[in-house]
């Protein structure tokens, strides 16, 4: 018995599982700190805004 021929239907290589990982990971964490640094942007423009006009 060929060990090749029983295992290559459950072989998987490992190169194959991270493709397009790191650009998920980007939009991820962009998703993430776009809407976060958005509100942070106008909280501080706010604070700004209300310590320039008391």
């Amino acid at each position: 018995m060929k060990h090749d021929d029983e295992a290559h239907k459950y072989y998987y290589p490992v190169e194959g599982r991270t493709d397009g990982a790191i650009g998920d990971a980007i939009a991820f964490i962009a998703i993430i700190l776009v809407p976060a640094g958005i509100y942070l942007a106008w909280n501080t423009l706010a604070s700004w805004i209300s310590a320039l006009f008391p």
